[in-house]
């Protein structure tokens, strides 16, 4: 039987939750890459949001639930359920 996976974990190294990711989104949205607040978002969801194209969705788990992400046509990257 397979483990689950860990929920994403932060800069701090802790466990994130829909609130704070809901506010990540936000930041990564707002598109200042070279930004103090940009450089505090965890590298994994980065990662995750620049690989999603138009029309792909994929998860993200976090410590109260799993929240599935997909790309608007605008170009932003939003949270389905936050």
């Amino acid at each position: 039987m397979r483990e689950p996976e860990p929920p994403m974990i932060d800069q701090n190294g802790q466990p994130v939750r829909k609130a704070a990711l809901k506010t990540y989104l936000e930041t990564y949205n707002a598109g200042a890459r070279g930004s103090k607040e940009f450089g505090g978002l965890p590298r994994a969801l980065v990662i995750i949001c620049d690989g999603l194209v138009l029309g792909k969705t994929t998860y993200v788990k976090c410590v109260d639930g799993q929240v599935q992400l997909s790309r608007r046509k605008d170009g932003s990257v939003v949270g389905g359920g936050l």
